[in-house]
């Protein structure tokens, strides 16, 4: 209730008073709603931000003030336009008796090792509104973080995923956090067409180059300097197309050297920038139609553009070829049912068998294994990561995870990293055991960046 009087001190009657309650600032853009509400002493609902009343006969108006659901301090404002004249009355609402636990910040974490991150919690009434407890940290299973519960600090220790619990009395929340190596990836993205560098753990995300599609692949590689990539690119159009421009472009995105189709190339497979500045590419010439199927050719800094060596058998399969980092061998899906990982000596032309049922094989930093995907599951492209020594030896299964076409190596051969088939992310694994963690890329919009083809800096 609020009573007018006008300068002279005597009662205002008959005057209109506007009472106006502020908009929380908490509340979603779609639905504002007051922090307390306003409305005539008779409305058998409450849920006004703004009424008005007039002036009785000793200058009072009255309005019905109700309390809202958000803790807080909030004011409604009495104005008077007739006379120019406004007061407010002052509101404080408290939280509510506990009803849960919220883990405060991301719910899902991601640390590179030996990163560090705060996690806590709050205990919260049934609107959510925070109270002055305080709930207790405790980790679930698993040896990847440890946990200053006093500070709510976790250290990252080894590769994996734990649970951070939160808990007050019988109520809970958690919170994951994903430890991943540390690292910065080279990769293709399919949902926005550019090829970008992004850390294993999400940040630091940088784009290269834009309007890069992929059919028979984008497939990114570093150059042995690191500071520059190589890319064949199909259109940019929806779909892609046979992927006939050869990019190299530093990291930067700056300089930039072009092999398109108009030089030769009617497909390419597979790229392999060498230190002497010579690109090596497993392709197909329209300019040589004695090839019919793809073959190793050498790009001179020139761009002249030589034959190197055949390939026996080559499918042409997406994804379906790799050159050494020393450019001595050729590892390669021949079209054989059921298809056939072979390997090429360039010198000798001689090639050999490594095993059956498989695509995309990807040679390590150090050229002496292999990692290819093994018993595809959909027929044609995705599979499981299998490793195998250059000679033919060693062959063994790393994960059940069925991953898509380009598969990366750590520089040190430690880890190997591929898109998961049925989820928007790359996942890494650790080739000495098998033990894998997913890499989540959130976007703008929301969860998250699909990306392929990933090569490790």
């Amino acid at each position: 209730m609020v009573e007018v009087r006008g300068a002279n001190g005597s009662v205002a009657r008959g005057v209109i008073v506007r009472f106006e309650s502020e908009l929380t600032a908490q509340t979603p853009q779609f639905y504002p709603r007051p922090a307390v509400t306003v409305c005539p002493l008779a409305a058998l609902n409450c849920f006004g931000q703004a009424v008005i009343d007039t002036t009785d006969s000793r200058g009072r108006a009255k309005v019905r003030v109700q309390m809202g659901v958000i803790a807080g301090t909030y004011f409604v404002r009495a104005i008077v336009p007739e006379l120019g004249i406004a007061d407010s009355a002052k509101y404080t609402i408290t939280p509510g008796a506990p009803a849960g636990v919220r883990a405060a910040g991301a719910i899902d974490t991601a640390l590179m090792i030996g990163g560090t991150a705060t996690l806590g919690g709050r205990v919260v009434d049934r609107y959510s509104n925070a109270r002055t407890e305080t709930p207790t940290l405790s980790l679930g299973a698993g040896n990847a973080i440890a946990l200053n519960a006093a500070t709510g600090v976790v250290t990252a220790l080894d590769m994996g995923n734990q649970w951070v619990f939160a808990r007050y009395n019988s109520f809970f929340d958690s919170a994951r956090v994903r430890v991943v190596p540390p690292g910065r990836l080279l990769v293709w993205s399919s949902d926005e067409t550019t090829v970008r560098l992004v850390n294993t753990d999400g940040t630091a995300e940088r784009k290269i180059i834009g309007g890069v599609s992929s059919d028979y692949g984008a497939f990114p590689q570093f150059d042995p300097t690191r500071q520059r990539l190589t890319l064949h690119a199909g259109t940019a159009s929806y779909g892609g197309g046979p992927p006939n421009d050869l990019i190299i472009i530093d990291t930067t995105g700056a300089v930039r050297r072009d092999i398109g189709a108009d030089i030769g190339f009617d497909l390419i497979t597979s790229t392999r920038y060498l230190a002497d500045g010579t690109v090596l590419v497993v392709g197909m010439r329209h300019a040589d139609f004695s090839r019919t199927s793809p073959s190793l050719w050498r790009v001179a800094t020139d761009n002249t553009i030589t034959f190197v060596a055949a390939l026996p058998g080559i499918a042409g399969s997406y994804g379906g070829a790799d050159i050494s980092h020393d450019g001595t061998r050729v590892v390669y899906v021949a079209s054989s049912y059921p298809s056939e990982l072979r390997v090429l000596d360039v010198a000798s032309g001689s090639t050999t068998l490594l095993d059956t049922n498989v695509n995309s094989p990807r040679w390590s930093a150090q050229d002496d294994r292999i990692v290819y995907l093994g018993a595809p599951t959909n027929g044609y492209y995705d599979g499981v990561a299998t490793v195998i020594n250059a000679d033919g030896s060693g062959r063994r299964v790393l994960a059940t995870v069925d991953l898509s076409p380009g598969i990366g190596w750590s520089p040190d051969g430690t880890y190997v990293i591929g898109r998961n088939a049925d989820v928007s992310g790359l996942r890494v694994i650790r080739v000495s055991d098998g033990a894998s963690v997913t890499l989540r890329f959130p976007s703008a919009t929301g969860c998250c960046h699909d990306y392929w083809q990933p090569d490790w800096r």
